[in-house]
């Protein structure tokens, strides 16, 4: 029997299109270049898909596991610009929405955004933080 390996494939997010993904894996590979910290995270795709995982930044990664994301949690993506400054939201929260005022509430309904596979639309329609009954 031969196996053909899938190679490994990363995209990256772009500016205002928010991208649903879901974890393939309990951890990301880490690791430390002259850049700092880098974190592989591997996704579920269609066996045609060219891309099977993404590079997050130290703080994305932060986000994902405030999330307690794990194998099979689909989360929504987005990367996003103030002014020259990019950063995330995941499922329509920012790092300042995880940490500010009111951040548990905010953070244990986000999570459960997309908790029934089964609900997930194949739509690239985008949820923002509006969208959640705070």
């Amino acid at each position: 029997m031969i196996f053909q390996k899938k190679i490994m494939s990363a995209f990256k997010f772009e500016v205002g299109k928010p991208k649903k993904i879901t974890l393939a894996f309990d951890e990301p590979k880490a690791g430390k270049n002259d850049y700092g910290m880098w974190y592989l995270y591997g996704i579920e795709s269609d066996i045609n898909d060219e891309h099977n995982s993404f590079f997050a930044t130290a703080t994305l990664h932060s986000m994902i596991q405030t999330m307690e994301a794990k194998q099979g949690k689909t989360l929504q993506i987005e990367k996003c610009l103030d002014g020259d400054m990019p950063f995330f939201k995941v499922n329509g929260l920012s790092i300042n929405d995880m940490n500010g005022a009111g951040s548990q509430e905010k953070i244990a309904k986000a999570k459960l955004m997309f908790e029934d596979k089964a609900d997930i639309e194949e739509s690239s329609e985008k949820v923002s933080a509006d969208d959640i009954p705070f």
